[in-house]
């Protein structure tokens, strides 16, 4: 029987706690639990980007100094045997993204005072892409080493229904759940008449997210060219990236400089929705994406693509949104030209209902339900 006065110990490994997703969805939920009765270490390679504000609701912050997160393993192995000397009630370790869970499992590799939490922020079914044979070998082997470690852990929790039925049905495993992550706050009552309507001469069609490969920007960039001489639009990028200088060439090649505007990270959401449009995911996979839920939070229009992930649930499988082949410029040209002429904007009838799953609130409850029990 556990104490009343000890706590529980939370240990969240996050490799890269730069600004994103994944970061911006453990600091959510830290801010959640430090009100209830948990000890929070947060284990980084390299700098962590939420550390002073974490230092204020009184967490451990560790970042440790490796090239690779190979060579972290006996750091973290060496941490987490001193924590399990300590006196806690109980010792949950919380891994995030594939290639950090598999490290977690070989670093905890018999430590039995500790549960394992694995958490797929991502679509495993990702490592099934690559683009050179150093990828293929790479993220085959990181395919398999899943495969195989994942069935040590206590419980694995991903962002989807889509993931977790493809971890289960693939990996074998039964100890898989769904928590929706926190990508909104509180649910916008848009009323009818306030929903963003597609009126506008010159349509604002919106991107958010990283500028990366994996993002399909290339496919929206095609897609709108081909449209550009039959409909007015502007095409905002909101975010930053390792693909903005190719990207830059890119629409210089289609002839699209007066088209498109890079408008770089922007904290403020009510400033990147405010009067677009359109959304545009294209995603090659994805977890489940924090703009696609803000775009229908915000009354804005979304197309994305039928990718491994969270996509289709978000649009509530056509409800609430439109989507195309990946990676197929001519589907989503074909889905452009249906909300040009069509004119279509979001229906109001269950749109707040549908959201409620994707809330802070609910994202919360439902791991404090988990942890407590664990």
């Amino acid at each position: 029987m556990i104490a009343k006065n000890k706590k529980k110990r939370l240990v969240f490994f996050l490799p890269n706690f730069s600004l994103g997703g994944a970061s911006e969805s453990i600091f959510k939920l830290v801010n959640f639990l430090v009100k209830f009765n948990f000890s929070i270490l947060i284990i980084s390679i390299g700098k962590n980007y939420y550390k002073k504000v974490f230092k204020k609701m009184n967490c451990e912050i560790i970042e440790l100094k490796s090239t690779r997160v190979l060579f972290a393993i006996s750091k973290i192995r060496k941490i987490m045997i001193n924590e399990t000397k300590k006196d806690f009630a109980k010792i949950i370790f919380i891994s995030n993204i594939n290639y950090a869970n598999i490290i977690s499992i070989i670093s905890l590799l018999n430590l039995k005072k500790i549960r394992i939490i694995l958490t797929e922020r991502s679509s495993i079914s990702e490592l099934k892409y690559f683009n050179n044979l150093t990828k293929y070998f790479k993220n085959k082997l990181l395919y398999l080493l899943a495969k195989y470690f994942y069935k040590f852990s206590d419980l694995v929790i991903t962002n989807s229904i889509f993931e977790r039925n493809y971890i289960q049905e693939e990996f074998n495993l039964k100890n898989v759940i769904c928590i929706h992550p926190p990508s909104i706050k509180k649910i916008l009552k848009l009323s009818k008449t306030k929903l963003y309507n597609n009126d506008r001469k010159k349509k604002k069609i919106i991107f958010v997210g990283r500028l990366s490969k994996e993002k399909g920007i290339y496919t929206i960039l095609k897609a709108l060219a081909k449209i550009d001489k039959k409909y007015k639009f502007i095409f905002y990028l909101f975010g930053d990236g390792p693909e903005k200088r190719g990207l830059k060439k890119f629409i210089k090649i289609l002839n699209m400089n007066n088209h498109v505007i890079f408008k770089g990270f922007i904290k403020n959401k009510s400033l990147i929705f405010k009067d677009a449009s359109l959304f545009i995911n294209a995603s090659l996979w994805e977890g489940l994406p924090n703009a696609l839920v803000q775009s229908i939070n915000y009354g804005v229009f979304p197309i994305c693509s039928a990718s491994p992930g969270g996509n289709i649930e978000v649009i509530n499988y056509g409800k609430f949104g439109m989507s195309f082949k990946t990676e197929n410029v001519k589907d989503l040209q074909k889905k452009l030209l249906i909300f040009f002429v069509k004119k279509l904007k979001l229906i109001h009838k269950g749109r707040q209902e549908h959201l409620k799953k994707y809330t802070e609130k609910s994202s919360n409850k439902k791991y404090l339900e988990i942890l407590n029990k664990l």
